[in-house]
C-alpha cells in the first residue's frame, strides 16, 4: 500500500509536463522557431530524421486538440517546411476537396 502512495506522489507532478517536455527536449534554435510559428497551438509530438548531415525535427502542433500544423525544422532553427493539416475547402460551397 505504501508503494502505491509513493508512486502516486512521485508521478503526479510529471503528468503536467507532457506538452512542454516535448518542446524542451529539442535544441534551443528549434525551440525558438517552433515558438515563433505555433501561435496559440500546443506541441503534441516531435520526431527527428536525418537529411544528409543535418538533423530535421518534425513537430506536430495542435489547436483545440485538433492536429493543425506540422513543422519541419533543421537543427540550426531554419524552418524547412510548414504544412497545414486542416482539410482544404473546394470552391464557394464549402465542400472538401478530393
Amino acid at each position: 500500500m505504501r508503494w502505491i502512495a509513493f508512486l502516486f506522489l512521485v508521478a503526479a507532478p510529471l503528468f503536467g509536463f507532457g506538452q512542454d517536455a516535448v518542446l524542451h527536449s529539442l535544441p534551443q534554435a528549434v525551440q525558438e522557431t517552433v515558438d515563433a510559428e505555433k501561435g496559440d497551438g500546443v506541441v503534441k509530438s516531435s520526431e527527428s530524421y536525418s537529411w544528409g548531415d543535418i538533423t530535421i525535427y518534425r513537430i506536430e502542433i495542435d489547436v483545440d486538440n485538433v492536429p493543425t500544423l506540422e513543422l519541419h525544422v533543421a537543427e540550426n532553427g531554419k524552418l524547412v517546411r510548414s504544412d497545414r493539416l486542416q482539410p482544404e475547402k473546394d470552391g464557394e460551397d464549402g465542400a472538401e476537396a478530393n
